[in-house]
């Protein structure tokens, strides 16, 4: 087992950066060294216009492990990222887990295809350790929406190569899709520069509009524009991301 501890001291889910940048710091790296094992590197790049990416969560894991399932019940630590953003509630359910090799959480958001804000930009690299049998999950929020959110749970690592995956949007279940400023992550103005949302920052209400009984996940149906948020702008076109997975060792 090696676990890669990626601690962060603040997160996306602050609501402190509307014309600012996320403030976000990563502590110190322990690993437990493994004598064996592949090393894949895996490339995300966002494909949407006006959606940035909330920091990701990636994990290499057993087959019969699941971060969560089209057609099942977001856990709590899918929704946390849905909602909110936060990526350490799954952090924390992964790392050391029975079954899970490596848990990595990057320090940063993703902002929209070609667009520059800070010292983030639309795309992510890293490496990643996994065993001979072992799947790649991981998830990130559609940071303007109610509670989208986008992953992959459990695809199969290429022996030898590269394998390419187009990446959908998916609806967590979990609140009203409102498209009001209130309901919605205040980074959605801070990473969209001239594409501000009335109110910013008004903070993230979400017990305003959760489901009182959850519904299961299912494909996103983008975004109307009836509200504060611009159909036009904040939409998007399946697939939102691509992910490229390249065994390198």
């Amino acid at each position: 087992m090696r676990i890669t501890r990626r601690r962060l001291g603040t997160t996306i889910a602050l609501a402190a950066i509307a014309m600012t940048m996320i403030a976000v710091t990563i502590g110190p790296g322990t690993a437990i060294a493994e004598s064996t094992g592949r090393v894949y590197r895996v490339t995300l790049v966002n494909l949407t216009g006006g959606q940035p990416f909330s920091p990701p969560v990636f994990a290499t894991h057993a087959a019969g492990r699941h971060t969560f399932q089209v057609g099942g019940f977001a856990s709590d630590q899918i929704a946390a990222i849905a909602q909110d953003g936060e990526p350490m509630p799954l952090f924390d359910l992964l790392d050391g887990a029975p079954g899970v090799r490596e848990v990595i959480v990057i320090p940063r958001p993703l902002t929209a295809l070609g667009t520059i804000v800070g010292d983030f930009n639309d795309s992510v690299t890293l490496e990643i350790h996994a065993g001979a049998d072992d799947r790649l999950s991981f998830a990130t929020m559609l940071i303007c929406t109610n509670d989208g959110f986008l992953g992959l749970d459990a695809v199969r690592l290429p022996d030898h190569g590269s394998s390419t995956f187009a990446i959908n949007g998916y609806d967590a279940g979990r609140e009203r899709n409102t498209e009001r400023s209130q309901h919605i992550v205040d980074p959605c103005s801070g990473l969209n520069p001239g594409h501000e949302l009335a109110g910013d920052p008004d903070g993230n209400i979400d017990d305003a509009v959760e489901n009182v009984v959850p519904r299961r996940i299912k494909h996103h149906p983008g975004i109307v524009g009836e509200r504060e948020l611009d159909a036009a702008f904040h939409g998007w076109y399946d697939p939102v991301a691509v992910v490229v997975v390249t065994r390198v060792a």
